[in-house]
């Protein structure tokens, strides 16, 4: 029982971690739309939202859930489901329970930006380094970083995941000093590929302190929470908020677990607390084109600025506003923003043709599918939808006329958005993946997340899906090689070598462990041997025996060592492993084993040069049987690979 609970445990973690990387939007095609969409009535919305969360909730043991659903600027439905704190039995209340939003605080950090450009005190177009007085971000050889770019997530930043979160609130310190000190680099030209940034809407939020002599919570408290009358939503965790706030939880070993109360270094990319009535007010406000409870925020002609379209990786697939992510389905376009803490997920979608608004939250690791499904659902409930290009190119599948093969389309894709500085890039790499496959030239398979869409071709470079019109987009190189592709949730995914990918890797590593431990047992197996033989032939003259060569030249005892290190590496970094106990525990400082055994791989690279140098010699030698000889290179040349591997998914140094 005991290792199905730490398996389960596991699992979860990586797949809650993933979740908190990838913020919760349409990761696939929307499903097919249903015959016949329902109006967006109280009533139709109440019998679609009570069965959906009765059921979702058990399935993905959800503690408690919240919905609020707005239009024609009314809330025509609201309701708790489950328990906001199972340890006081206190149920969700759409009023007073307080759920962490997540990066559904970046679109307050991006209201509040408009707000500043309306006065003309900030311009999107202008570097941000211009605003910043007490350090400069450094880009490198590249072009300069824009507001602009910062807005929609295309600064270029690598993403840093470990130590991005306090343990404690209250320890958490100066928004300034964390962004100078923990700069992430820039990876890629800004502007030219989307890599959602929390340290980009960071550097947002210390803009807006800059130019408005405010700290960060005072600005929004006083600019937009006040205006609109969101009296019970906090900008920073505090004591007030935690008394009334929804607990998070794991669901593991059958049981609910609570979860720490941390906070993020960088607020203004995560941290706000609110109920589901006051995000009421904040979908209202931008329904509105800025105006609500009295009070203008933006001006109707700023806030269709923010709503428009600003960036997209090609024009027929969903991109960016300013904040805001598209969402193309069922002829419409919404603009939405999910948030996920580790414990709490929520979502925010708005549909400006038809007025109408959702926000839901819930207080579950695993409740982070619970709330993916939700608006694809909510959707092909109430939206209908016309023929569209993509039903048009499903009647003939016949690609000949566009391209003789759509061989050079298929391979593995992975998400951009992985560290290149920190561990975090090898849950992403292991489950961020698309698999594109060739039909028969007919059309291309994708699978992602276990499911299964066909696309058909309707452009060089685009496909789309016979019944949704969700389009994927490709990129290639000057040579016509596939390098990108661009998907229905508006990022970026990069095609793979053979020799990139996880599984590749992992056979490499099981191998080098394999071999690692079994010469370990046949070392001890002899070590013990010459023990008992030395013990029997203590009374003997000792043979005359030929001088043993240095161990540092022998490919013998160089082998053994390499493997013994190997597994000293194994157990130290399992240990470490073993030390997160909690999801959240990979945003802090990582354990005191984990740093060792990130440090000790340059043990065995060492040890690795030393055995190169000997067989070098052996080699020319002779001195050892050729099949001897072809082990130890062969081994040799796979522990140089798995440092490499160690290298590429940053477990070699902090």
């Amino acid at each position: 029982m005991k290792g199905e609970y730490l398996l389960k445990k596991n699992i979860a973690m990586l797949l809650c971690f993933f979740l908190l990387l990838i913020p919760i939007h349409s990761y696939a095609a929307n499903h097919p739309p249903k015959n016949e969409p329902l109006s967006i009535t109280t009533e139709n919305v109440t019998a679609f939202a009570d069965d959906y969360f009765s059921e979702a909730m058990e399935k993905n043991h959800v503690p408690g859930a919240v919905i609020i659903v707005v239009k024609d600027n009314e809330v025509i439905y609201e309701k708790g489901f489950g328990y906001a704190n199972l340890e006081s039995n206190t149920e969700v209340d759409p009023k007073q329970s307080l759920f962490r939003i997540g990066s559904v605080t970046k679109l307050f950090t991006a209201t509040a930006i408009m707000q500043l450009v309306e006065q003309g005190l900030v311009d999107v177009e202008q570097d941000v380094n211009s605003y910043l007085t007490n350090f400069q971000v450094d880009t490198g050889a590249y072009s300069t970083i824009k507001i602009k770019h910062l807005l929609t997530h295309t600064p270029g930043f690598d993403e840093r995941i470990v130590g991005m979160a306090a343990r404690d609130y209250q320890e958490r310190g100066s928004l300034e000093e964390y962004l100078k000190n923990n700069q992430p680099q820039v990876l890629r030209e800004p502007g030219k590929y989307v890599q959602y940034s929390n340290y980009g809407m960071g550097l947002l939020g210390l803009v807006i302190e800059e130019v408005s002599g405010l700290s960060y919570e005072d600005y929004i408290q006083q600019n937009i929470l006040g205006p609109l009358g969101m009296n019970n939503t906090h900008v920073l965790m505090n004591v007030a908020a935690e008394e009334q706030l929804a607990h998070e939880y794991a669901f593991l070993g059958d049981q609910y677990h609570p979860l720490p109360l941390y906070d993020f270094y960088f607020p203004p990319a995560g941290s706000m607390i609110s109920t589901a009535e006051d995000m009421a007010a904040f979908l209202l406000f931008h329904l509105n084109n800025g105006t609500w409870n009295n009070t203008t925020v933006l001006q109707p002609q700023t806030i269709a600025i923010m709503h428009e379209r600003q960036f997209s990786q090609h024009p027929q697939v969903q991109g960016f506003g300013y904040g805001f992510f598209e969402r193309l389905s069922h002829s419409h376009r919404f603009l939405e923003h999910g948030g996920n803490t580790g414990g709490t997920n929520s979502f925010f979608m708005l549909d400006k043709e038809q007025n109408v608004g959702v926000f839901i939250s819930n207080n579950s690791t695993s409740g982070a599918l619970m709330t993916y499904s939700f608006i694809p659902e909510f959707i092909d409930n109430f939206y209908p939808t016309t023929s569209s290009v993509a039903q048009l190119e499903a009647n003939d599948h016949k690609v000949s006329s566009k391209e003789e093969s759509l061989e050079r389309y298929t391979g593995t894709y992975y998400t951009n958005r992985n560290s290149q500085e920190d561990i975090s890039k090898l849950p992403v790499l292991l489950m961020a993946n698309i698999h594109i496959q060739n039909q028969d030239n007919q059309a291309l398979l994708l699978n992602s997340f276990g499911e299964e869409y066909t696309y058909v071709q309707k452009e060089p470079l685009v496909f789309v899906h016979p019944e949704t019109s969700q389009t994927l987009a490709f990129e290639e190189d000057e040579k016509g090689n596939i390098t990108h592709l661009f998907f229905s949730d508006s990022f970026v995914y990069e095609k793979k070598a053979w020799y990139q990918e996880p599984l590749f890797h992992l056979i490499l590593l099981v191998l080098l462990a394999l071999i690692a431990i079994l010469t370990g047992i046949v070392h001890l197996f002899q070590l013990s041997r010459r023990i008992l033989a030395r013990k029997k032939n203590e009374n003997r003259i000792e043979q005359k025996v030929e001088p043993a060569l240095p161990w540092y030249s022998d490919p013998r005892q160089i082998h053994q060592l390499l493997c013994w290190s190997v597994i000293l590496y194994l157990i130290v970094f399992l240990i470490g492993v073993s030390q997160i106990q909690q999801t959240v525990d990979i945003f802090f400082v990582l354990p005191t084993l984990m740093k060792i055994a990130l440090l000790m791989p340059f043990l065995p690279a060492f040890i690795v040069l030393l055995q190169g140098i000997s067989l070098v010699r052996a080699w020319i030698s002779g001195s050892e049987s050729l099949m001897i000889r072809f082990y130890y290179t062969g081994v040799c040349a796979l522990s140089l690979c798995v440092i490499l591997i160690l290298r590429y998914y940053n477990f070699t140094g902090l």
